[in-house]
C-alpha cells in the first residue's frame, strides 16, 4: 500500500508540475499581452498628445498671424497710411497716442543733449586748468627776460643814454623794416 500511495502521489505531483509549467506559462503569455496592451495605450496617448500639440501649435500660429496683421495695420495708421476708414474717434486716439510719443521721445532727446552738455561743461574745465597751468609755466620762463621791463621809468632813461648818444635830430634810425620777408630790406629814409 505504501508503493501505491507512492505512485499517487508521483503522479499527483507530476500533475501538479504539468499544471505549475502550464499557469507558469500562462502567466508569462497574460504578462507579455500586459505589456502589448500597455505600449499600445502609451502609444496612442502620445498620438493623441501629439495631435493636441499639433492643433495648438495651429491655434497659435493663427492667433499669433492676426497679432502681427493688427500690429502691422496700427503701424501703418501711426505712419498716416490707410487712414481713409477710420472713424473721427480712431483719429483722435490715434493723435493721443502719436503726441504721448513725440512727448517721449523729447524727453530722452533733452537727457542726451543735457549729458552731452554736461561732458562738454566738464571738458571745458579741464581744458580752462590745462590753459592757466600752461600760462602760469610761461609766465615762469619769461620772468627773467622781463627783469628790465620791471625797472622803472627813469633807470630805463639811464641805461639808453649810456648806450647811445641823443641825436638832435627828430628822426629816430631803426633797423625795423615793413615789408615781406626775405627781400632787400630797402630804407624809406631819405638819403642825405
Amino acid at each position: 500500500m505504501q508503493r501505491h500511495d507512492l505512485e499517487e502521489g508521483t503522479l499527483k505531483w507530476n500533475q501538479l508540475c504539468s499544471t505549475s509549467h502550464q499557469v507558469g506559462s500562462e502567466a508569462l503569455y497574460l504578462e507579455k499581452s500586459i505589456d502589448r496592451y500597455k505600449a499600445y495605450t502609451k502609444d496612442n496617448a502620445n498620438n493623441k498628445t501629439v495631435q493636441q500639440d499639433i492643433q495648438q501649435i495651429k491655434a497659435d500660429t493663427v492667433s499669433l498671424a492676426k497679432k502681427l496683421e493688427a500690429l502691422e495695420d496700427s503701424k501703418r495708421k501711426i505712419l498716416g497710411e490707410n487712414l481713409g476708414g477710420c472713424s473721427a474717434e480712431e483719429l483722435h486716439s490715434l493723435e493721443v497716442k502719436i503726441e504721448k510719443s513725440l512727448r517721449t521721445i523729447r524727453g530722452k532727446k533733452t537727457q542726451v543733449l543735457e549729458q552731452q552738455i554736461a561732458k562738454l561743461k566738464e571738458k571745458e574745465k579741464t581744458l580752462l586748468k590745462e590753459n592757466e597751468d600752461l600760462r602760469e609755466k610761461q609766465g615762469n620762463l619769461e620772468a627773467p627776460l622781463a627783469v628790465p621791463a620791471l625797472m622803472n621809468g627813469a633807470a630805463l632813461l639811464q641805461l639808453r643814454d649810456a648806450a647811445e648818444p641823443v641825436k638832435s635830430d627828430d628822426d629816430v634810425e631803426t633797423e625795423l623794416y615793413i615789408g615781406l620777408p626775405g627781400r632787400d630790406r630797402c630804407s624809406n629814409r631819405p638819403s642825405g
